[in-house]
């Protein structure tokens, strides 16, 4: 007989048994979910709040200070069930919706492959595409408090989740009878603002108003590496194939597109809308910052719902077999020894611009990020042995292996070595007249330049020879 809910939970256990050979190495590729940790350690230990960076993920921020001492894996293991939750989320409210193949649709969800990577990680990424894929099933259910709540926290993980306000406002609107239309999305509206700013209270609490900004960055990069992170490094090689295909025919035959039925109520063009509207919101604001390609998962389950609403059965079927293919096959990913991953003896390296990739047929962004983690930490672990036997008071500019060096260098500290992100001229000089002795790491020379826009840092450092 079958059962909806069990097949829900058969589902999403399901696709958190995917992400378990993940979650053993470290807290992640990203710099971030290393400072993640040593945020929520403080917090934890001095009980004051304050953000891992701006404009802060108190939510997340919070629940890791709590359980600070638990350490990567149980980091890890949180964000691989909220975002399993997610995506069972996902599947109800599809259903609900009267969506067909709806677990397929979460099956490409669930394998994206930059999805894949963020749900076995520390990153804050697919806790927001949780919450707010828990909104969206509310929102279909037409249960307005819970689903205001979910997206109250979010933006809670991620700010940037606020603007979903608007195509979910949508999405319930057409959803309601006519006569409560108005009533029920102001309720939505207004309990969302009031949990957001609820839930972001401690952030405004510690910074004031000062804390809607965006962390410091370098310069936005070149475009070619711009349109890699928005499409490669998001879907894969074959990925990117795929939807670019399924795209064209779309627009090929727009006169032949069918049509979603909802109790008897055509809501295909509303729910279309909610997906163009989702996705053209996050491509502006990765436009206006694509510095990871993590910033393009809020457009992943509206981009395969589109999709879905627009293609045959058997074409979002194949579409997520091909996602499957992408995060373990045809890989194109960064070669370079320390920071990058690993690679098969079947891969192609060339240079492209100033880095150094590899198309690998045996290995695609799920596993090249797995390999890539590991090499990392292999990598501090040799600084921190370089490290250890310094005797003069040293300063060590280690730029984005700062945060995975103060951790794992935490039960080996030598009391003459300080490490620090980026310094800028005047300190530099400072130290240098302190009589310190200051290295940076591999390339961090380059990029602490950048960072201040001043070419300035081989006046007063040398590189550290590993």
């Amino acid at each position: 007989m079958n059962n909806p809910f069990r097949n829900l939970l058969l589902f999403g256990l399901f696709v958190f048994i995917t992400r378990v050979p993940f979650l053993f190495d470290g807290f992640g590729s990203e710099e971030d979910a290393w400072a993640m940790h040593l945020v929520a350690e403080r917090i934890g230990t001095t009980g004051i709040y304050e953000v891992s960076r701006l404009p802060g993920h108190p939510v997340q921020e919070l629940i890791y200070a709590s359980c600070w001492k638990m350490g990567p894996l149980f980091y890890n293991l949180l964000t691989a069930i909220i975002s399993s939750v997610g995506i069972i989320a996902f599947v109800a409210m599809l259903l609900q919706l009267g969506i067909k193949n709806a677990y397929w649709c979460a099956v490409a969800l669930a394998f994206t492959p930059i999805v894949f990577i963020n749900s076995s990680n520390a990153m804050d990424y697919t806790w927001a595409m949780g919450f707010v894929l828990l909104s969206g099933y509310f929102i279909s259910k037409k249960q307005i408090l819970l689903a205001a709540g979910m997206l109250a926290l979010a933006v809670g993980c991620r700010i940037t989740s606020g603007a979903m306000l608007l195509p979910y406002a949508i999405l319930l609107w057409n959803l309601c009878d006519e006569k409560i239309r108005f009533k029920t999305c102001g309720y939505f509206i207004s309990a969302t603002l009031i949990g957001s700013l609820l839930v972001m209270s401690p952030v405004i609490y510690q910074y004031g108003l000062e804390f809607f900004t965006y962390y410091e960055h370098f310069p936005i990069p070149n475009i070619l590496k711009n349109v890699y992170k928005g499409s490669i490094a998001v879907w894969g090689i074959a990925g990117c194939l795929a939807i670019a295909y399924y795209i064209i025919k779309i627009i090929l035959k727009r006169n032949s597109v069918k049509s979603i039925i909802y109790e008897g109520e055509n809501i295909s063009i509303a729910l279309i809308t909610v997906c163009v509207i989702s996705i053209l919101l996050y491509t502006i604001a990765f436009i206006h910052v694509p510095l990871k390609a993590a910033f393009i998962i809020p457009i992943c389950p509206f981009l395969i719902l589109g999709l879905a609403l627009l293609l045959d059965e058997m074409s979002i079927r194949i579409l997520a077999l091909v996602f499957i293919f992408s995060c373990f096959f045809l890989g194109l990913n960064l070669a370079e020894e320390n920071r990058g991953s690993s690679r098969s003896s079947l891969a192609y390296i060339l240079n492209i611009g100033e880095n150094k990739v590899a198309i690998d047929p045996l290995q695609g962004l799920v596993l090249a990020d797995q390999s890539k983690r590991k090499q990392q930490i292999a990598f501090t672990e040799k600084i921190i042995n370089r490290t250890s036997t310094i005797q003069q008071k040293t300063i060590l500019i280690a730029g984005w292996w700062n945060a995975e060096l103060q951790v794992l260098s935490k039960n080996n500290q030598n009391d003459s070595l300080i490490i620090r992100h980026y310094i800028d001229e005047p300190e530099l000089r400072w130290l240098k007249e302190s009589g310190y002795k200051i290295f940076y790491l591999e390339d961090q020379g380059a990029y602490n330049d950048l960072r201040f826009n001043k070419k300035m840092t081989d006046n007063y450092a040398q590189k550290l020879k590993i």
